[in-house]
């Protein structure tokens, strides 16, 4: 099998999922037209953002239970599903996760009162995370400060889905502009600090009734320990090995490790003093406009 090339659709790479290597229009498309119903939840991320984590509290909460969801995320995330319309058979409220930018998530989401979660995580802590996770699945290796400085940094980076500058300012213009109370916008490291808290935020946004000790026991279910564990012996992850558009240097048997660290400010690690300066100059002309309150510690 040769190496899969390079694929770029509405300026962005393409990341090797089947469905947008063998045409990422038309799944694009799809998405954008999807028939939505009215209690859809949307769990919308850039990659390496705490999606898994979000997604099963999300699942926890809509079932007022704290049992692991037997399938992972994949199961549920739009760009990868081998066929899109298995999502027209899944019980409602259906829990959808995404990497797309706004303008294609399904135009009838929030015209039918259904609701999006976008989740923010700083992009130094997304850019180490995201560097482990293509060196793991064997699709690069190259150094760190290779990575930043030739895919992470640039303009028009060849990380999948774009800029992480593009993506999280067109999520905070589109919620700036929501009337519909549609779009709740969560941060990574505030999820960290006050679970309770923001879980409770979040049930509320959800129009979920959870007690204090129901919301409580899904903190400590959704913990990260607790989650990479239930990952590695109760998660099917079947439906890696249809989704991946594997490289002949990745491992097709490999089971992924989506629960690296989990922790706040891992980017102090790997940023060395003049890569951090760097990447702060373009980081404050990026985001001079934006009001988001990035945390980085």
């Amino acid at each position: 099998m040769d190496k899969p090339k390079p694929l770029v659709f509405d300026g962005m790479n393409m990341p090797p999922l089947r469905p947008l290597r063998e045409n990422a229009e038309k799944r694009f498309t799809e998405i954008r037209d999807l028939e939505c119903m009215k209690d859809d939840i949307i769990l919308a991320t850039y990659s390496k953002s705490g999606t898994h984590w979000i997604w099963e509290v999300v699942c926890m909460l809509i079932k007022g239970t704290t049992e692991y969801t037997k399938e992972t995320k994949e199961f549920f995330f739009l760009e990868a599903i081998p066929d899109l319309d298995v999502v027209h058979n899944l019980p409602s409220p259906r829990p959808l996760n995404t990497h797309l930018p706004y303008r294609w998530l399904p135009k009838q989401l929030t015209e039918k009162g259904g609701k999006i979660i976008h989740v923010i995580r700083n992009p130094k802590d997304v850019a180490v995370s995201l560097y482990h996770h293509l060196v793991d699945f064997g699709a690069m290796n190259i150094s760190f400060s290779q990575f930043m400085e030739t895919m992470f940094m640039i303009p028009n980076p060849a990380c999948a889905m774009g800029s992480w500058y593009d993506y999280v300012k067109e999520f905070e213009q589109a919620a700036e502009n929501d009337r519909h109370g549609a779009i709740l916008t969560m941060f990574y490291e505030s999820m960290k600090k006050n679970p309770i808290d923001e879980t409770k935020r979040l049930a509320k946004f959800l129009s979920v009734e959870a007690s204090d000790k129901l919301i409580e026991d899904i903190v400590e279910k959704c913990s990260f320990e607790n989650l990479k564990n239930a990952d590695k012996t109760i998660k099917d992850q079947s439906i890696m090995k249809k989704i991946i558009d594997f490289a002949p240097n990745m491992d097709e048997n490999a089971k992924p490790n989506m629960y690296r660290k989990g922790v706040i400010g891992d980017w102090k690690n790997h940023f060395t003093v003049a890569l951090n300066e760097q990447f702060d100059k373009i980081y404050a002309d990026e985001m001079k406009n934006s009001k988001l309150p990035i945390q980085f510690e």
